[in-house]
């Protein structure tokens, strides 16, 4: 993983960067998994905001409660 843009609010292209994941991943992740999406361009491009996503990945799994 890279370090994050220094502009707190990203769009999919930045996110898939950051995360070194690619941009079908990220839509994915906003439409099935939950990942949080601050808002939306006019042109519908979803922006998300890098403490949002930072919480969303390290969100608890019901993996994390097995032992």
């Amino acid at each position: 993983m890279t370090r994050p843009p220094i502009s707190p609010v990203l769009e999919p292209f930045d996110v898939a960067v950051w995360l070194d994941a690619d941009i079908p991943w990220v839509m994915r992740a906003i439409a099935e998994d939950g990942m949080p999406v601050l808002g939306y361009r006019s042109d519908g491009v979803p922006l998300l905001a890098v403490d949002e996503v930072r919480a969303w990945l390290r969100r608890p799994t019901l993996q994390d409660d097995e032992t």
